[in-house]
């Protein structure tokens, strides 16, 4: 038992390791560029420790997409039931989910793979709060309900982008206040409360 924990945190450690060595050659160099030779170089791991983990760089990329996009879906969840009324706490969340590793995020976006990362979250998310779920049964006009989430995703990803890129000067909590008063007033409409006038 205590060696295949022992196995398992060292796994993780590799996977990370790989993970913000292949995010800082991100920063100087163009994803096709990137060689396992390289990663595993700054990494200080062996090649055989990388393919233990992975086939290829495109695994690495899926990886790192895929663990953010559950981290915000299952977010979203936790807040599903009141992110229309009171959206600053899902946001809160994802500030402080993003500002555990701040560096690391900054080294993706700021790439030139940050846009594609950037737009496979967006998806997620609009995704998320479209599909089929209970809070928007009762909303009749969804076309007009698409446009706002995704009008407002785009937006806040945007915004996020901008901190990262150090473009906005503001932490990213007081990003998630201000954007979570914004998103608030837009949806007011689609709250279930007003849900007769729609």
């Amino acid at each position: 038992m205590k060696q295949k924990k022992s196995e398992y945190s060292s796994a993780l450690r590799s996977r990370k390791l790989i993970k913000n060595a292949f995010s800082e050659l991100l920063q100087s160099k163009d994803f096709e560029e990137i060689s396992v030779t390289e990663v595993v170089n700054v990494a200080g791991i062996n090649r055989g420790t990388f393919y233990a983990h992975y086939n290829n760089m495109t695994e690495v990329l899926g990886e790192i997409e895929k663990e953010v996009a559950d981290g915000i879906v299952n977010m979203f969840v936790s807040y599903q039931e009141s992110i229309m009324e009171n959206p600053t706490p899902f946001l809160k969340s994802i500030a402080e989910f993003l500002q555990k590793d701040f560096d690391f995020y900054k080294r993706l976006i700021c790439a030139n793979v940050g846009s594609h990362f950037i737009d496979r979250l967006k998806e997620v998310f609009i995704s998320a709060v479209t599909g089929d779920n209970q809070r928007i049964l009762h909303i009749k006009d969804m076309r007009t309900f698409a446009v706002i989430v995704r009008f407002y995703t785009n937006g806040f990803a945007s915004m996020y982008e901008d901190v990262f890129r150090g473009i906005l000067k503001i932490s990213l909590n007081e990003l998630a206040e201000i954007i979570g008063d914004i998103v608030s007033i837009g949806f007011e409409g689609y709250t279930l409360e007003n849900a007769n006038k729609i």
